[in-house]
């Protein structure tokens, strides 16, 4: 896996995402077992298809924390992303659910273009990105979080999907 450029997307104390490589994540990471998942579909250097799986295949421990975007691809090369799947984890945590919305109306004009960003990054290059993040939270001000972003591509080549998974540093019981 090639080494990832230096992103790092600083919007305030609050929210940031910084590209991290996946030798950096926990050993234990939610993160690194959506990784093995998503390699384990098709062998390399092939993409998998969002086809190659059903939730019933993904590892329980990482579903409800997983998310599914369909990659748009807009006049002029812009892309955006409409949420097919949030899971129930990943909603409660951003105290949102944005299944069937556009990425670029989920976030705030303030954040938009730095969260499509780190889409992008995976979609340009077609393969998975790592992330050191940060999210704003009603009630405890953030959530610091590890997030990794997988293209699917069912022609194997072309990204047309990305699967993500971001999750809490520290997992409340």
């Amino acid at each position: 896996m090639a080494r990832p450029e230096p992103f790092d997307f600083n919007r305030s104390t609050f929210l940031y995402a910084e590209r991290i490589s996946l030798e950096k994540l926990p050993d234990e990471s939610l993160v690194r077992q959506a990784h093995t998942f998503w390699r384990g579909l098709v062998d390399a250097p092939a993409l998998p298809a969002r086809s190659d799986f059903t939730p019933l295949d993904v590892p329980r421990p990482i579903l409800p924390w997983l998310f599914i975007m369909e990659v748009l691809r807009e006049p002029g090369g812009r892309l955006d992303y409409r949420y097919r799947l949030a899971g129930t984890s990943n909603v409660s945590v951003v105290n949102r659910d944005p299944t069937s919305k556009l990425a670029s109306e989920v976030f705030k004009e303030s954040d938009r273009a730095f969260m499509l960003k780190s889409f992008d990054i995976t979609v340009t290059g077609a393969e998975p990105t790592f992330w050191d993040a940060a999210v704003p939270h009603e009630r405890i001000e953030k959530v610091d979080l590890w997030r990794g972003l997988f293209p699917l591509a069912e022609d194997r080549m072309t990204v047309d999907t990305l699967l993500g998974i971001a999750v809490p540093k520290k997992i409340w019981h």
